[in-house]
């Protein structure tokens, strides 16, 4: 991991600089622990730095996704969280709406983290709430959806559709939130989430994701927890334009399950 070395050399750095102090060999193991720290916070105060530049430029930035992809990475290594991608060689080269099951938090940096691709998410407005994804709307191009006011909830859909339009792609999860972790499966269509496609004509990625509800009922972090991620082939404009909303979010729905009760 990139960023991991970073911070150990930044560390290295401080420990080196920390030699230099005249203090006795006993405080040796305090210089690791504090140069860590210190390793640490110098990563993040760069990091704040960076967002505050790429709040001011194209979201579609590929070296700000490098980076994400590489944080993501990490956050799974620290949960314990194992990922297993079938189907990488059908993630497009063109724009694209993946549309998944969901059944965990962890989801959106699940399929973000297994897509490697510039792209961004579609998420409830409650979770823009927390000052580091409330930085992520703008550095990102993610978009925040308020379920509870249609008004703010077109405008959000719009505003999503004319980026889809210009060349990012997205990550929702159409059945509106986390339904039921009794299930794997997809349990409630949203036949509106599909305007992302049928207006912006881009490629519909339907994704399953398998063993993520096991996350939230982990009560030992040492307990490693398997996920798949299934990526399944595009569905082009020209295969879902002729259907209704209702009728492609069936289709995707038998898609995403399909894998789930085999």
């Amino acid at each position: 991991m990139i960023i991991l070395f970073l911070i150990l050399l930044l560390a290295a750095i401080y420990c080196y600089s920390f030699y230099y102090t005249g203090l006795s060999l006993w405080f040796y193991f305090l210089w690791v622990l504090v140069s860590l720290i210190l390793a640490f916070l110098t990563f993040v105060i760069i990091v704040i730095g960076l967002f505050q530049v790429w709040k001011r430029t194209d979201p579609k930035g590929q070296f700000r996704h490098h980076v994400l992809h590489q944080v993501c990475g990490m956050i799974l290594i620290l949960l314990n969280v194992k990922v297993k991608v079938i189907g990488k060689q059908n993630v497009p080269d063109e724009t694209f709406v993946c549309y998944a099951n969901h059944k965990s938090d962890l989801d959106p940096i699940l399929i973000y983290y297994s897509l490697k691709r510039v792209c961004s998410a579609v998420g409830k407005k409650s979770l823009f709430k927390y000052p580091v994804i409330k930085q992520c709307q703008s550095v990102f191009g993610c978009i925040s959806l308020d379920r509870d006011n249609d008004r703010e909830a077109a405008k959000a859909i719009i505003e999503c559709i004319r980026n889809i339009k210009q060349g990012m792609s997205y990550i929702i999860f159409p059945e509106g939130g986390i339904k039921s972790r009794e299930t794997e499966e997809m349990v409630n269509l949203r036949a509106g989430a599909y305007k992302l496609v049928t207006k912006s004509e881009a490629l519909l990625l339907p994704v399953t994701i398998i063993g993520s509800s096991k996350i939230k009922g982990r009560k030992n972090l040492f307990r490693r927890i398997r996920v798949e991620i299934v990526i399944h082939q595009p569905i082009t404009s020209g295969e879902y334009l002729p259907l209704t909303t209702q009728e492609i979010g069936q289709k995707v729905i038998d898609i995403i399950n399909s894998d789930i009760n085999n």
